[in-house]
């Protein structure tokens, strides 16, 4: 063989049998090579001297490239779970990037999951039913007697196959392998959630809120009010905090005091990139609009739904919807998000015309309303007179 300084960083180890298994080795090469990904990578069999020489100064001089750049970037990938969570979160091309806040935060969960329980695996030493160990223990109850977490342990699972497949698009290939043996996995989904919020439970919680004597109160019930009366969905009634590439926070959101002029609340929803324009009277909302009406004056200002002055967060607003809920009697089942579904049974069990929910809902998407669509501009108001004429007094 040529001199060794020919072939940097190559090392051998004996076997019992057969010839030395060569590897190159970049801890030979610097003591700071530490945090580099590829520490050893076996050499071909068989291989001649030129190519094991070639190989040896490529990955030599790869290593000193990685060293030449200085500190690695908190999203270096080692070969980890772990190490491939970071780099799903902080690498710039990551699809984390281009999500709403809100998804990040549940992706974020997710891989709270992930790394408290296998960051520390080697990608390339997970066969694919590991995963359904995994899946076992995500599911277990938390606490003995408890319900199983469904939903946690299949989330688990989706964001490890979406981190898995962020690594093979940067190019390493052991994450594709693993994709590809998990592609005909299937894991439970849990059933679909089917509770839905009724108008006493909405009264219940109103005077709940309202009794604690505070601003939250009044604007916790003010949220779930217009919810529950406009079918509107969460993000559309409490907007939504982003940062900007600067790591600026922004507050983004049409449910505004200067947005409701006259009473009247234009709002392209959330869902579909906001193609869909819908128009309510709140007005005519009988829960929602006294509550507005207790805001004084000098307070009506941007955001409708505030928190210590300024729009809600919606961590915040989950929390403190289930702390009113449950000091309402409010049953566990019943979540924030089934405001909505309860507003659309209770709209068609009053004899509202399918189709006028349906755009009030904005559930189609085959229709495009527009500010001038008479049936969109109308179908809130009739909707809401119909719900209003059903309702038993309290």
């Amino acid at each position: 063989m040529p001199p060794r300084s020919t072939m940097p960083g190559l090392v051998s180890r004996k076997r019992k049998t057969g010839p030395a298994k060569l590897y190159w080795s970049a801890a030979s090469l610097s003591s700071k090579a530490l945090g580099y990904p590829d520490r050893w990578i076996p050499l071909p069999p068989g291989a001649s001297e030129a190519e094991i020489e070639d190989l040896c100064e490529a990955y030599a001089a790869r290593l000193d490239l990685w060293l030449d750049r200085g500190p690695a970037p908190r999203w270096l990938y080692d070969g980890t779970i772990g190490s491939l969570c970071d780099c799903f979160e902080r690498h710039p091309d990551s699809p984390i990037q281009e999500v709403r806040r809100s998804t990040a935060e549940a992706y974020g969960d997710s891989l709270k999951v992930l790394r408290a329980t296998i960051a520390k695996r080697a990608v390339r030493a997970v066969a694919p039913i590991d995963a359904r160990r995994w899946y076992r223990n995500w599911r277990a109850p938390a606490a003995e007697g408890g319900p199983e977490r469904v939903k946690r342990a299949h989330d688990a699972i989706s964001a490890l196959r979406m981190i898995l497949k962020f690594g093979h698009a940067m190019g390493y290939a052991e994450c594709g392998v693993l994709v590809a043996g998990l592609a005909e996995m299937q894991f439970e989904r849990g059933a679909a959630r089917g509770g839905a919020m009724t108008v006493e439970h909405a009264r219940a919680f109103i005077a709940t809120a309202l009794a604690r004597g505070d601003s939250r109160g009044l604007s916790m019930a003010i949220g779930v009010a217009t919810q529950f009366e406009t079918m509107l969905r969460q993000r559309d009634v409490i907007g939504e905090w982003t940062r900007d590439a600067a790591g600026r926070e922004a507050w983004a959101g049409s449910y505004r005091w200067d947005n409701i002029p006259g009473g009247i609340f234009r709002v392209r929803t959330s869902k579909s990139n906001g193609s869909k324009e819908v128009v309510h009277d709140l007005t005519r909302l009988e829960l929602l609009w006294p509550l507005l009406q207790k805001v004084p004056q000098d307070e009506r200002r941007g955001a409708i739904v505030k928190a210590y002055g300024e729009p809600i967060r919606e961590r915040s607003y989950r929390k403190w919807y289930r702390e009113i809920a449950d000091a309402a009697g409010i049953p566990k089942s019943v979540w924030n998000m089934d405001s909505r579904a309860g507003a659309v049974t209770e709209a068609l069990e009053a004899g509202a015309p399918m189709d006028e929910v349906r755009r009030t809902a904005t559930h189609s998407s085959a229709v495009m309303t527009t500010r001038y669509d008479r049936a969109a501009e109308t179908a809130p108001a009739s909707v809401a007179e119909a719900r209003k004429r059903a309702r038993k007094t309290p």
